[in-house]
């Protein structure tokens, strides 16, 4: 519990050690004549209480941030796209487009990436 403990677990902690003490109450207490029925009780409060310990003392998971940069190791040579239908320039796709138009035949062309390996 190195980290800052926010007012949840703090809850939690204090619930957790009262559900513990009232527990062994109860155990201690069964063990007087006739009232074996309180061990019923007691023992799920302890039960209930290190539970809450446990969970509340738990690592919590991390999240990490993965930022890759990717720089191409030979020349980047950009290639003009053509219409396949009259051949025409077409304008350079904007990031995330799939489909361009053709400003002359007004043929709709779809854009496909593909890796050369």
């Amino acid at each position: 519990m190195s980290e800052k403990m926010t007012l949840t677990s703090i809850i939690t902690l204090v619930a957790s050690l009262a559900l513990i003490l009232l527990g062994f109450i109860f155990v201690i207490a069964a063990f007087s004549p006739g009232k074996i029925y309180r061990l019923a009780i007691g023992v799920p409060m302890v039960t209930v209480g290190g539970v809450l310990i446990y969970r509340l003392l738990q690592p919590k998971p991390k999240i990490l941030t993965v930022t890759l940069k990717w720089d191409p190791s030979g020349k980047i040579v950009a290639e003009e796209l053509k219409c396949p239908y009259c051949g025409a320039p077409l304008p350079p796709p904007q990031p995330g487009m799939e489909y361009l138009k053709c400003p002359y035949c007004g043929k709709t062309i779809k854009v496909l990436e593909e890796p050369i390996w």
